[in-house]
């Protein structure tokens, strides 16, 4: 089941519109307004793993959506 309220830190999450599209772990859910990463704002970092390296990309919290929430 997905989860409609924003990503935290240690989340399994998805891009918003591919149901089985590659889950991601959320590294920082809120990056602060100082950094921009390709226009993005106080973003949310992921990273996961293709072809046995790590990879990374800042998304807007909007365009995620939480698949497992991470343990309290």
């Amino acid at each position: 089941m997905m989860d409609a309220k924003p990503p935290r830190d240690g989340d399994i999450v998805r891009q918003r519109g591919c149901p089985t599209g590659r889950k991601m772990l959320v590294e920082a859910s809120e990056l602060g307004d100082q950094h921009d990463w390709e226009g993005v704002r106080n973003g949310v970092y992921c990273t996961w793993k293709e072809d046995g390296e790590e990879r990374f990309e800042v998304y807007r919290a909007g365009d995620l959506v939480v698949v497992e929430r991470a343990a309290d």
